[in-house]
């Protein structure tokens, strides 16, 4: 435990680093804070805060930078301060939404470059989960008479186009019945694990040709379904790279592996314990350094969930971020 004073200390040495990127001393914090107490006083308390290891002494300088056990606690005493909900400037994401169109991919990558250029950090919005939306519509488009798209649109929005070609050349009227079928009674065949067989489309008055598309077009949607991962969207990758220092700089590939990899999406799941939530380093994998990820989850509708998540250096101004995080709605 450490006193008030001595929290106040470690927190003017957290902000003064971020700000000014250097190690810290006593006559900064003097310089740049109206402080009450002795220089003597606070040469003790960071002292103290170096013993407790909050701070560390740089090898060049008779300053101190915070440890990551210092931002950890830093963040800590942010987090237990009451949310700003009432700011102004808040992210309306469901207005968003409404602003694309019901375009749920335009309006999750605008978000992500959005949040990017308020808090000047790379960030990422996690998508909602498409494997377990339900399949809206699907119906056929004719590119020539060898060619179908087949347009699949789910309950979130999400617009699909997969392709199905033939030797053959498909008829109009063919196009069309099935367009019709697969449209009224998709729902039942992807949630339906009865097989499919030619005689049950044959009874239904299906010949063979369109039998065959429109088994070949379940097993498509039933295959593009069980494969679909979760999207990522990107916003401000730059900034990451911005952001860091010769000091972090080792950080870049191991962030940016993370970034571009399905992992990232599992770390900031696992994150979801509180409405805001911060990891630093070490606590988001063994071998990150220098690296703070922060998150919290978002709702558009009432099955449209889904997380957004800020990454940047640990010397980051986590205040503002907790804040614009704070104001999404």
């Amino acid at each position: 435990m450490i006193t008030p004073r001595q929290l106040k200390i470690l927190t003017a040495i957290v902000e003064d680093y971020v700000d000014l990127g250097q190690p810290i001393g006593s006559n900064t914090l003097i310089q740049r804070h109206n402080v009450d107490v002795s220089p003597a006083t606070i040469r003790n308390d960071m002292k103290t805060l170096e013993e407790k290891l909050l701070i560390t002494k740089t090898h060049f300088s008779s300053g101190r930078i915070p440890s990551e056990a210092g931002f950890r606690l830093y963040a800590n005493h942010l987090l237990e301060q009451p949310y700003n909900f009432e700011m102004q400037g808040g992210l309306d994401l469901h207005q968003m939404l409404v602003n694309h169109h019901y375009d749920l991919s335009s309006t999750l990558d605008t978000f992500a470059k959005v949040f990017s250029n308020q808090a000047h950090y790379t960030t990422l919005v996690i998508g909602p989960d498409h494997s377990k939306a339900s399949i809206l519509d699907v119906h056929l488009m004719k590119l020539n008479p060898y060619h179908l798209i087949v347009v699949m649109i789910d309950e979130i929005g999400h617009v699909k186009h997969l392709h199905v070609t033939s030797d053959q050349a498909y008829k109009d009227d063919s196009i069309i019945k099935v367009s019709n079928y697969l449209s009224e009674h998709v729902s039942q065949f992807i949630d339906d694990d009865k097989a499919q067989t030619i005689e049950m489309y044959r009874m239904l008055g299906f010949n063979l040709q369109e039998t065959e598309l429109i088994i070949r077009i379940v097993h498509l949607l039933q295959q593009y379904r069980n494969n679909q991962s979760t999207r990522v969207y990107l916003g401000g990758k730059h900034q990451l790279i911005e952001g860091l220092n010769e000091s972090t700089v080792a950080s870049i590939q191991p962030i940016l592996k993370y970034i571009e990899s399905d992992r990232i999406a599992d770390v900031i799941h696992d994150m979801s314990d509180q409405l805001i939530n911060v990891r630093i380093g070490t606590e988001i994998e063994q071998n990150l350094h220098g690296i703070a990820i922060l998150s919290r989850s978002y709702q558009i509708d009432k099955d449209l969930t889904g997380h957004i998540a800020v990454i940047g250096p640990t010397a980051m101004h986590y205040h503002n971020v907790i804040q614009l995080l704070s104001r999404i709605s």
